[in-house]
């Protein structure tokens, strides 16, 4: 069985990253977004860390899973993830801040530089 998240574990990531971390939406239309699918790692494992889930607008969710320019993106910039990877050492891209940055496993994040 699966458990949703609630309006109020929802907020905690909200106040965490303030907007999609693709295009800087604030509006109504933010989910989260687990970077590790839910089946790869379990509800209570990797999968249901706070540095797995981050906000995304469901516009460019939907196109993670459905169109593969946008998967490719979204694993260049952190916000999918393979089973074999662990979110809380993945840095995560904020386009709209243009900025990397470390998700730990208290719904916080540290700014980091990435070498290309």
């Amino acid at each position: 069985m699966e458990t949703r998240m609630t309006p109020k574990q929802f907020a905690k990531f909200l106040k965490r990253d303030g907007h999609c971390l693709h295009c800087g939406s604030t509006g109504e239309d933010l989910i989260p977004h687990h970077r590790m699918n839910r089946g790869q790692g379990g509800k209570n494992g990797v999968a249901g860390s706070s540095a797995n889930i981050i906000v995304m607008c469901s516009a460019f969710n939907g196109l993670m899973e459905s169109d593969a320019a946008s998967a490719e993106q979204a694993r260049a910039n952190g916000w999918k993830l393979a089973s074999w990877q662990k979110p809380a050492e993945v840095p995560v891209y904020d386009a709209y801040l243009a900025a990397w940055f470390i998700l730990d496993t208290n719904i916080g994040r540290n700014a980091t530089e990435v070498l290309i």
